[in-house]
């Protein structure tokens, strides 16, 4: 269960950098690697995003690959363990994405297009929708609820991969399947031009994972 609740987090997170190219890397061989902490604020691995293409089809519509793997550590010069390769889509809002290796796909649709969607010009203050985002994983229908979605803040931050401005989006979220809930908020810091910085999904003041940017290439 924990494992389903843990790809909801990161599709919720991840998602909104492709809907809009200013707040997402869209360029074809950048490579991002990422430190992934623990609930104990501990690093437990690295993960690395390579972009292999993108196809920008206007209107914040765009086709993407790219694959995807765990290292042993930064800069690791073979592909890595547990590879594998995410295609996907995203039209009108909507995403879809296939993963090679896994059970079928992981399909995502908001209730409202925009739920989707990071716009290109943001500010403190500003009131990003909220409403349900229906997931279909594994064969499982999921239905994330999104109660708040609200740009808290913009500053400098500095993480492995040096100094980023960023806008910091804060996120919360109820997770209901199988008659389980559970209540997470996620802030995460996007940079123009490359997209996810930083993020931190809490359960209340518990941490459950925390990710940084440890190097960027492009």
């Amino acid at each position: 269960m924990k494992k389903y609740f843990m790809t909801l987090c990161v599709l919720l997170a991840t998602l909104p950098t492709w809907a809009q190219a200013p707040y997402a890397c869209v360029t074809k061989g950048a490579v991002l690697e990422y430190a992934n902490y623990n609930e104990e604020d501990k690093v437990e691995g690295y993960s690395r995003q390579v972009i292999q293409e993108v196809t920008d089809l206007g209107g914040g519509n765009y086709d993407f690959r790219t694959t995807n793997s765990t290292i042993a550590e930064p800069g690791q010069k073979d592909e890595g363990e547990n590879a594998f390769v995410t295609l996907g889509e995203i039209r009108e809002g909507a995403a879809r994405i296939a993963i090679s290796g896994m059970n079928g796909t992981v399909d995502v649709s908001g209730s409202d297009p925009a739920l989707l969607q990071l716009p290109n010009k943001l500010a403190v203050g500003y009131q990003l929708p909220i409403g349900d985002i229906r997931v279909s994983m594994d064969g499982l229908a999921v239905v994330a609820t999104v109660t708040d979605n609200e740009v808290i803040g913009r500053e400098e931050v500095t993480v492995p991969a040096g100094k980023f401005k960023c806008y910091i989006v804060k996120q919360d979220v109820e997770v209901s399947m199988m008659g389980v809930s559970a209540v997470t908020t996620t802030k995460t810091w996007y940079s123009r031009g490359i997209g996810i910085v930083k993020s931190e999904s809490t359960m209340g003041n518990r941490l459950v994972t925390r990710t940084e940017l440890v190097t960027f290439k492009k």
